[in-house]
């Protein structure tokens, strides 16, 4: 037991808008604390504030917990890190299952005592918590000294200490670190050759006293973030013997490097006490997986350390992973891509594009399958499974703090029950971890981790809780910005990038599509269908390689819904019109925090303001882009002229919005992105260093150009027939699809035949036409299939027989005559299928 003892300066949050406001506290100080300690001086932090009440942290076998518990007729979850807060007398209590658990219920208290003060504890009914995914990892690059650099920031351990008292207030439990990463080639050295010592070879490495330096660093961090109930892991992605990745290698012969590898990761996870994960990558390693077993995994064997291995499913196969854990699979993680390189959407892509082999339209390297979770999640599965929500594709220089997607997001992870858990890449992943692209004068932390502090938050918070309330969140943002007014703006600004990945990608890889940056191909191009033959060269086409919905199953290209209006069908999918007008609607709300008064002083609430502002230029961009590209596709069919002056109206509203956006991005230096718009490895190449907006405005005279040529193109050569018929481009365009019968229930039953599928829709259903099963087995890479449903005279059910192996299940209705037609579940609200496992 741990009485909360008085507060003077250890813990006081000191000045809004500042690092000091938004750290948990300094409670790290004494070389022996523990997370018990640390929630317990976290707490009387809140106390001191708020008034000097009686409060006790304890664990589950303290005999004040049992009877306080007992008393109030309250059960402690046995779950690790859950809590329970209640009142004993008139004293709050806090009683954890663990120290972990303590801390996190020490930290509930606090909050609900800085948000309500003394109201927050009476009458306060007991609160229980316990963790919805056990394991939620911060992805954390170790990437090496930016150009310029003059001390680097991994041997800071001011970094380590904000960063990792993030971490815990975020409920995150496993720093994920990485490496190691190089800015200038993009290319990933060999982590151990920074770290660890081989007794053989041991000048191979960076030199001797820098990897002591590093490895002591390592070694105050793990500690340090024990003391927050954080464990540690590090996985290199490369095996190979020179520090930079290039060619200059120290070893040339395999049996050396294999004897280097074992002796490194052997001194590794003996030299650094309480590490917990050891890790490797096999895919772009050039070495097979056998080659692991025996060197790498081996290594972590011998040094009996408690340190287990873990790695990455990137360009392996789940027969050759296994092989290479060998008899550690049973206490490994494997890590697989949860939607690529990219955050979208905030559910698992399975299907659609990622389907082997791929679709004709797309280019099989394109998609390979390890941009998805494959077939990781069938047994045989004899390790933790954790999604690797890799989120600096879409996100590289804007804020991301949805908590409406961060709340699905954090639902959506448990497909099966191997889905253990989530690891966040945040947009700072792959740049330098200290801020260079704000002027000196608008610097508000010298990290650039404190952009992305939001996002940490919510993605963190709500895996652990995914009932957290969003008035917390709020009040995150509020405690660094000084106001609560500009959470409306941020919310609607943080919906309109991940849109624009999931309407218009050019691909699954950082190297594919940067859609904060770019625009993606001219209008002509996304009017095209998926994979059909560019118009133009490379360049005309903005270096979009194979443009696509990114999750086809679920999302409409412009081509599709023009095509299913010629000819007289609903679209089904999510039409991208529907998604225009959701875009748009977010750059109208995004535009207000323009209008907040702000303290002229408070750095971080002007930059905030500011990228509201840009991203509501973005948002006006994309949205009326779209609309072009779905009138265009229209006329291309039709030659109806009303649809080709809207095509170009609308290009003309989105062009005039990226020069917006040009203009209101001045206050960004440029700055490099070298995963894609350096051009170091991506097909097609971009030259854009450093990158600007501003650079790209010539570029917007392809738009109009295009549309040009498909105008010349159509007159050469008519469509077949006239479309008299077809509605007013002004009224097509305007029109908002009306709700369907809804779905109340789906199930799934065995069957003689497989299984059976009953869908129940709303009892407001409309004349139908067809109601489809749509299904698939677990596996990513298998695709959807489809079988009509039959009614079943029971009220609205309709019920159709699948194969026995189906696993993933949505229903597709289509009206009478053409009324209309919807995909359930609704991907605007939910995960667009049900899973349902043999």
């Amino acid at each position: 037991m741990i009485a909360v003892p008085t507060v003077s300066d250890s813990g006081v949050e000191i000045q809004s808008g500042s690092d000091e406001a938004v750290s948990l506290s300094r409670c790290d100080r004494d070389a022996a604390i523990t997370p018990l300690a640390y929630g317990t001086c976290v707490l009387a932090s809140a106390l001191a504030q708020v008034a000097p009440l009686p409060a006790q942290v304890v664990l589950a076998d303290d005999p004040t917990a049992a009877k306080a518990l007992a008393d109030a007729g309250v059960t402690l979850p046995s779950a690790s890190e859950s809590f329970v807060i209640l009142l004993a007398g008139e004293a709050p209590l806090v009683v954890g299952s663990d120290e972990v658990g303590a801390m996190y219920g020490a930290f509930e208290l606090a909050e609900r005592l800085r948000l309500d003060g003394v109201a927050a504890l009476g009458p306060m009914a007991p609160v229980v918590r316990s963790p919805a995914t056990p394991l939620r990892a911060a992805n954390l690059f170790l990437v090496l000294p930016a150009p310029g650099e003059t001390s680097w920031w991994l041997l800071d351990l001011s970094f380590w200490r904000a960063y990792l008292d993030m971490m815990a207030r975020g409920r995150l439990n496993f720093l994920d670190l990485h490496g190691m990463y190089a800015l200038d080639t993009t290319l990933f050295p060999n982590a151990l050759l920074y770290f660890a010592t081989s007794s053989t070879y041991p000048d191979v490495g960076v030199p001797a006293a820098q990897r002591a330096s590093n490895l002591a660093t390592l070694q105050a961090v793990v500690k340090m973030a024990a003391a927050r109930g954080i464990r540690v892991g590090l996985m290199t992605y490369r095996s190979d013997s020179s520090p930079l990745a290039d060619a200059n290698q120290a070893l040339v012969n395999d049996s050396e490097l294999q004897t280097y590898t074992r002796e490194a990761a052997r001194d590794l996870a003996s030299s650094v006490p309480g590490l917990w994960r050891l890790g490797f990558r096999i895919g772009e390693s050039n070495k097979p997986a056998s080659w692991y077993k025996d060197t790498f995994v081996a290594g972590v064997r011998d040094a009996d350390s408690g340190v287990s291995p873990y790695t990455r499913t990137w360009l392996s196969t789940k027969t050759d992973i296994l092989s290479s854990l060998g008899a550690a699979a049973g206490e490994s993680i494997v890590e697989a891509k949860f939607n690529g390189e990219h955050l979208g959407l905030p559910y698992a892509i399975t299907g659609g594009n990622f389907v082997t082999p791929a679709p004709v339209a797309i280019a099989a390297a394109w998609w390979a399958p390890s941009y998805s979770y494959e077939d990781y999640l069938s047994p045989p599965a004899p390790y933790d499974f954790v999604w690797q929500v890799r989120a600096g594709g879409t996100h590289r220089i804007f804020r991301q703090a949805s908590f409406a997607r961060a709340k699905r997001t954090s639902t959506s992870y448990a497909l099966a029950p191997t889905a253990r858990g989530f690891t966040l890449e945040a947009p700072h992943a792959y740049f330098p971890q200290r801020d260079t692209y704000h002027d000196p004068s608008d610097i508000f932390s010298p990290w650039t981790f404190r952009r992305d502090e939001l996002m940490y938050l919510l993605y963190g918070r709500l895996a652990y809780d995914p009932d957290t309330s969003e008035r917390a969140f709020r009040a995150a943002l509020a405690a660094r910005v000084g106001t609560d007014a500009l959470w409306p703006a941020v919310q609607a600004a943080s919906d309109i990038v991940p849109w624009i990945q999931s309407a218009h990608t050019c691909g699954p890889d950082s190297r594919n599509f940067a859609p904060e940056l770019e625009w993606g191909g001219n209008v002509a191009y996304w009017a095209l269908p998926s994979g059909a033959a560019p118009l133009g060269s490379p360049e005309a086409l903005h270096a979009c390689g194979t443009h696509a919905a990114f999750d086809s199953f679920a999302i409409a290209l412009p081509q599709e819904a023009a095509d299913d209006l010629a000819g007289g069908r609903a679209t089904t999918k999510l039409s991208p019109l529907e998604i225009a007008q959701i875009v748009l609607d977010d750059a109208t709300l995004a535009r207000a925090a323009a209008s907040v008064s702000l303290d002229p002083a408070n750095r971080e609430a002007r930059d905030v303001q500011r990228e509201c502002s840009a991203l509501s230029d973005l948002g006006a961009y994309f949205g009326h882009k779209l609309r072009a590209a779905t009138s265009l596709a229209v006329y291309e069919l039709s030659m109806r002229m009303d649809y080709l002056d809207t095509a170009r109206a609308e290009t003309a509203a989105a062009d005039a919005a990226w020069r917006k956006l040009a203009e209101e991005t001045k206050y960004i230096l440029p700055f490099d992105d070298g995963l894609r718009m350096r051009g170091v490895l991506e097909s097609p190449p971009l030259r854009w260093t450093p990158f600007h907006w501003s650079a790209e405005v010539p570029w917007l005279a392809q738009d109009s150009a295009s549309i040009d040529a498909v105008a010349a193109r159509v007159t050469a050569a008519p469509p077949a027939a006239s479309r008299p018929d077809l509605p007013a481009a002004s009224v097509w365009m305007a029109t908002r699809r009306g709700g369907g019968p809804g779905l109340s229930a789906l199930r799934v039953d065995a069957s003689a035949m497989g299984r059976r599928v009953t869908a129940t829709l709303g009892s407001g259903s409309p004349a139908l036409d067809a109601v489809r099963i749509l299904y698939k087995p677990l596996e990513s890479t298998a695709p959807w299939q489809s079988v009509l449903a039959a009614p079943t005279g029971a009220g609205f059910d309709y019920a159709a027989e699948v194969p026995a192996n189906a696993a993933m299940f949505a229903v597709e209705v289509v009206a009478a005559m053409g009324a209309g037609g919807w995909r359930y579940p609704d991907v605007l609200v939910e995960t667009p299928y049900r899973v349902a496992l043999p």
